[in-house]
């Protein structure tokens, strides 16, 4: 019996030295062994690490991570407080020199990205993390990947380090990799089983001194869908101040998003790489956007403009979505009429509708048709709704607009800063406009009836000097009261409106509208209302 006690415990001391000679040689391969891959972009290196032999574990500690190639046009250092290893296969890494893990998580890392191209793009930006992630997978067979509390900052390498982009919160759930299947869809570019991202207090700061932001962004492959919180894209200044110093005439838009949803997401999409969005469907809750143009400036170059297609091909981002809903938003177009200081306001409010078949890739829209239709309330008194139809293949779009009733003095706040006119009394029953439009310009039909109306025409060199009797008399006389389908003499506008194409469809079906109006009402009260411009 003593025998065998004698050769237990000199076969346990000998286990535990043996162990404590592979854990002392482990931990000195290891960073060899981490940074072997001759075609890395990145070192990592650490100041200690823990080796759990029959667990199968493996933990290193204050982490470092050290850009190798300088020719990268985006790069990125860092540092990372811990990273775990479970299910490590410690028989292939002291054989073999191969790293076979089961599960690796890196825990708070802190990224700090720098693009040296003098403008930043938050594209680059996002091909740079998945060539990171991608980096560092590649090194071993890893089949589940996590990253929790991720941050990071972005700068552009100028004459000196400029910060133009920040989030917080980044986690990502990786299972199932594959890493002998290279796919740029996910931010972990490999075939995989699942994935879910997300990630917070996005700030990235554009080239045009706008900021743009979003609060929150979640994606999980399972379920099929992705949702975005609070997105914002805003100058850093106020409109009214933005357009002041602009050089020509354009629209300074602002616009804000409360959530952005996609479901059905197809897994030939991509948010992380080259975006590319194919979804079932998509989700925009309380968009504001608001538009101003300030008719003093100086116009640009012209360049001829296009219609809803050519508008939708040109979207930066390849994309179909069968059906997006619309909810809850509003949209504000502000213009400085010529003279004037006070912005002309129109402010399309609660809008909700439906948008099917969007798409911007030419090869997948097969000449089906994108439909847009939507209902609103203009500043606040007047339900409209539009129906927009745009067959693809043929530039080419066919609309239909119902203005309903409302008291047309409410019109009087809306043309104010126009200082010309005002509307004593007037009831609008309806407006209907149809439009047939292409290249050249638009076959329409146009009902506007209304009843009692009464016009004060305003001194033209003081408008606060109140009404011009002589021109308000002769105005009245010229003008009919009332246009109505039961009166003897109703009239219906059909007319063609030639297309001005340096101008973009709203203006077509703008000066369309008028056409009509000018047909209906007689031209006196219509050279008022409607006051023809430069084209």
């Amino acid at each position: 019996m003593k025998k065998i006690g004698i050769s237990l415990f000199i076969l346990v001391v000998f286990g535990l030295g043996g162990t404590f000679y592979f854990q002392s040689w482990i931990s000195k391969r290891i960073p060899e062994i981490i940074n072997s891959n001759p075609d890395r972009n990145y070192d990592l290196l650490f100041d200690d690490i823990e080796i759990h032999f029959f667990k199968g574990q493996m933990e290193l500690g204050t982490i470092m991570l050290v850009p190798l190639n300088d020719s990268l046009s985006t790069k990125m250092n860092g540092s990372l407080r811990r990273i775990q290893m479970m299910g490590v296969n410690f028989k292939e890494l002291i054989f073999n020199r191969k790293l076979e893990i089961g599960e690796i998580k890196l825990i708070e890392p802190a990224f700090r990205l720098i693009q040296k191209s003098n403008r930043s793009n938050a594209n680059e930006s996002s091909k740079a993390f998945q060539g990171l992630f991608q980096d560092l997978i590649s090194r071993g067979e890893i089949k589940n990947f996590i990253l929790e509390r991720g941050t990071a900052e972005m700068f552009l390498d100028k004459d000196s380090l400029y910060r133009f982009g920040q989030f917080t919160d980044l986690s990502i759930v990786a299972q199932g990799i594959e890493t002998d299947s290279i796919i740029a869809t996910y931010a972990i570019p490999f075939k995989l089983e699942s994935i879910s991202t997300s990630l917070k207090n996005l700030k990235i700061v554009t080239d045009f001194n706008q900021e743009f932001r979003l609060a929150e962004a979640n994606y999980n492959s399972e379920k099929n869908e992705a949702s975005f919180k609070n997105l914002s894209l805003t100058y850093t200044n106020l409109l009214s101040e933005v357009i002041v110093n602009s050089e020509y005439q354009k629209d300074i838009l602002e616009v804000t998003v409360k959530e952005f949803k996609l479901n059905h997401i197809n897994a030939k999409s991509t948010i992380y790489n080259n975006w590319f969005i194919l979804a079932g469907m998509a989700s925009i809750d309380s968009l504001v956007l608001e538009d101003l143009r300030d008719k003093n400036k100086p116009r640009p170059i012209e360049s001829i403009k296009p219609l809803f297609e050519e508008m939708v091909e040109s979207i930066p981002i390849p994309i179909k979505i069968d059906s997006i809903k619309v909810i809850n938003s509003t949209i504000t177009y502000k213009e400085i009429p010529e003279g004037k200081k006070d912005p002309i306001t129109l402010n399309f409010q609660r809008i909700n509708g439906d948008i099917t078949n969007l798409i911007s890739i030419d090869s997948l829209q097969n000449f089906g048709t994108l439909a847009v239709n939507v209902s609103s309330s203009l500043n606040g008194f007047a339900p409209l709704e539009m129906n927009i139809d745009v067959p693809y293949g043929t530039n080419s779009f066919e609309l239909n607009a119902n203005l309903g009733g409302f008291n047309l003095t409410s019109l009087n706040e809306v043309f104010k800063p126009m200082g010309k006119f005002q509307i004593e009394s007037g009831v609008l029953k309806g407006l209907k406009l149809h439009m047939r439009a292409d290249e050249k310009g638009s076959a329409n039909t146009l009902n506007f009836d209304y009843e009692n109306l009464r016009l004060q025409v305003l001194n033209s060199e003081d408008s606060k000097k109140g009404k011009n009797g002589l021109l308000t008399t002769v105005v009245n006389l010229m003008t009919s009261k009332e246009n109505l389908p039961s009166s003897k003499n109703y009239k219906v506008s059909k007319h063609w409106t030639p297309r001005n194409p340096y101008r973009a469809p709203f203006n077509l079906i703008w000066i369309s509208t008028k056409d009509g109006l000018m047909s209906i009402v007689p031209s006196g009260f219509a050279t008022i209302l409607l006051p023809e411009k430069k084209p």
